[in-house]
């Protein structure tokens, strides 16, 4: 047998047949999803589905560095430069060589963004074995842990599974397909975990990948109701000495601390008058709100507020970014609501914020911000 031989794997176009079997040989570049299914998930099981799945990501990085140098490749980063701009703040490069103007820890992030946008998705499906999800968790950094006492290397987030399943308990990778999940201050939630239907995440995740890829909307129809996740792994690209890697944050909660319903709700990031002011004056201007001297006096006087303030609020939407000396949106199109008081809302997903006006008695009278690069 084939040394990638994989349990389960979703791809398009034509595969080429291995001899008389009904298995099938394909190209990475055809590969959706990547399957290694356990009825029993265990430790040592675990660990070997990681192995493996790992030692696929290494083949598809390997693959797209050899088009890169030899192909004259231009991979599509817009998936990976709006999910970069999320979670620092910051514009992306517009090409993927601007990968090399970044500092070293913001060309780590964007490098596995890229990566995470373009290869296969990852799935252990374990239709038993952890019965509880701080278990899974659990087992899940034991299992980082052991791998960096013994190899000095550890896993890197390209290497880390796209989900996990045990009975309804799931690890979500939040890498923007389809989760993306920040902590306060731009702290990326590499890693989350959620409780209540494992079969929906696992169709979640094709059908954003599936999305992804050919440029397609799926017919999501979710409503306003948000998967209830709980963070695990935050992580920050660093380097120690002479190498540079991923430090990994672990947040390690007891079982009854887990405990919780399946009712999150999605609602509109809060803009407040400072920010609202700022916003308009964003839009008079084409997109960009100017970071100078002539804006920090007026927030000053107007609002108290300060232009440090006021941008870092912005940003804190993940609506907005800053780009040199400018604040500007980080989507196509940004929808704001005003309120009576000069509050306001804003959100970049017109279905989900329409419907939740509706539910909230908001009339759905937008700002409509429309951002073209």
């Amino acid at each position: 047998m084939l040394p990638e031989q994989i349990d389960c794997m979703l791809v398009h176009g034509q595969g080429e047949r291995y001899g008389l079997t009904e298995q099938y040989i394909y190209d990475v570049e055809h590969i959706l999803c990547i399957f290694e299914v356990k009825k029993t998930l265990k430790k040592a099981d675990y660990i070997d589905a990681m192995d493996h799945l790992a030692s696929i990501r290494r083949r598809f990085a390997e693959h797209f560095e050899y088009k890169l140098i030899n192909e004259g490749y231009e991979p599509d980063i817009t998936a990976a430069r709006r999910h970069f701009s999320q979670i620092t703040g910051k514009v992306a490069p517009e090409y993927y060589s601007g990968i090399h103007e970044l500092s070293e820890s913001d060309g780590i992030l964007f490098y596995c963004l890229v990566q995470e946008s373009l290869a296969p998705a990852s799935i252990i499906h374990g239709y038993d074995g952890y019965k509880t999800e701080s278990g899974l968790r659990k087992a899940f950094i034991d299992i980082l842990k052991e791998k960096k006492n013994e190899t000095g290397v550890g896993f890197g987030i390209p290497s880390i599974p796209s989900l996990v399943t045990s009975n309804q308990h799931c690890l979500v990778k939040g890498n923007g397909i389809p989760f993306l999940a920040i902590k306060d201050n731009n702290e990326w939630i590499a890693v989350f975990s959620t409780r209540h239907n494992s079969a929906k995440l696992i169709l979640e995740l094709i059908w954003s990948k599936i999305s992804c890829q050919f440029d397609i909307k799926m017919p999501w129809d979710d409503g306003l109701h948000m998967d209830n996740i709980e963070p695990l792994l935050v992580a920050k690209a660093v380097r120690v000495e002479d190498k540079a890697g991923w430090m990994y944050n672990p947040i390690e909660f007891k079982e009854e601390r887990l405990k919780r319903d399946d009712n999150h709700v999605w609602e509109p990031a809060i803009i407040g008058k400072a920010e609202m002011s700022a916003i308009n004056i964003m839009a008079m201007r084409g997109g960009y709100l100017p970071l100078d001297k002539g804006m920090n006096e007026y927030l000053i006087t107007e609002h108290q507020a300060t232009m440090d303030e006021v941008s870092q609020n912005l940003i804190l939407t993940r609506l907005f970014m800053k780009d040199g000396e400018y604040i500007r949106p980080i989507h196509n199109v940004t929808h704001i609501a005003t309120l009576d008081d000069d509050t306001g809302y804003a959100s970049s997903e017109r279905d989900r914020f329409d419907l939740w006006c509706e539910q909230n008695g908001v009339a759905p009278n937008y700002l409509n911000i429309v951002f073209l690069e």
